[in-house]
């Protein structure tokens, strides 16, 4: 590999090999593992400047292209420590190969408890969905709710109007106990499987129909997953999006040095 002006970086596994090919990676760049001691980072000479362009489909491809690679290190190295796109190590005083070298070498304790964690495991995206309105219509058949509207019969307006806004305070302070309830639920279940969980906050919903209940991060040996999917189908009061494998940037610390 030709010694340029800086390396970009995919991510780290242990025990790799230096100088193996490992495929294609941003702008049809040769990959290659450059190791130090019982790690190797996954790299291609670049300039030392990110990748960047002003056509939204280009940073698109670019990045698929980056997780192309992860995807990968994941299979042939029994999983990756990822680095977030356009991670690169500049030359100074010395060059680009040197100091990646050095900095593999000083972080190395730290690189092993990491791996320690991620090895052989994968990452996969979690959203659960409830219908909001069927809650609060559950909620407005509660046996407080319907005794508050009995009682604004034949009340004044203004008494009136002071128990419907008591009516839906509780209301919706059901329905707030119940989404805490289930979000409880599902993640104690998920938590008994999955190495590990991290709970993400989001608002995105399926449709108007739908609201996210709960969206969560898990990191999970492959052989677990499909216990995941039962443990998501047992209800069917609720839907669910399950998205991966990734390669497991939610459980890696940020190792990037620019």
């Amino acid at each position: 590999m030709p010694d340029k002006d800086a390396l970009y970086i995919y991510g780290i596994v242990k025990n790799g090999y230096n100088w193996k090919y490992l495929g294609k990676g941003l702008n049809e760049e040769n990959v290659c593992t450059l190791k130090e001691g019982n790690f190797s980072a996954f790299v291609h000479d670049c300039e030392e400047k990110p990748y960047i362009s002003e056509d939204p489909n280009k940073i698109k491809e670019l990045i698929i292209a980056h997780n192309k690679i992860l995807n990968k290190a994941m299979k042939d190295f029994k999983g990756v420590i990822p680095l977030p796109f356009n991670t690169i190590i500049k030359k100074s005083e010395n060059s680009a190969e040197y100091n990646l070298k050095k900095w593999l070498n000083d972080n190395k304790e730290r690189l092993e408890k990491i791996w320690n964690k991620i090895e052989g495991k994968r990452e996969y995206g979690i959203r659960i969905y409830c219908e909001q309105d069927k809650l609060i219509q559950e909620a407005s058949d509660n046996t407080e709710i319907k005794e508050i509207e009995k009682n604004m019969e034949g009340k004044s307006e203004g008494l009136s109007y002071l128990l419907k806004g008591k009516a839906s305070y509780k209301i919706n302070e059901i329905v707030q106990n119940r989404i805490n309830q289930f979000k409880q639920k599902f993640y104690d279940d998920v938590k008994t499987v999955a190495d590990e969980i991290k709970v993400n906050v989001s608002r995105i919903s399926i449709s108007e129909e739908k609201d996210l209940l709960l969206a969560l991060s898990i990191l999970v040996n492959e052989d677990k997953v499909d216990k995941i999917k039962r443990i998501l189908e047992k209800n069917k009061d609720f839907s669910f999006q399950l998205a991966g494998p990734f390669a497991p940037y939610s459980f890696a610390e940020n190792e990037a040095k620019h």
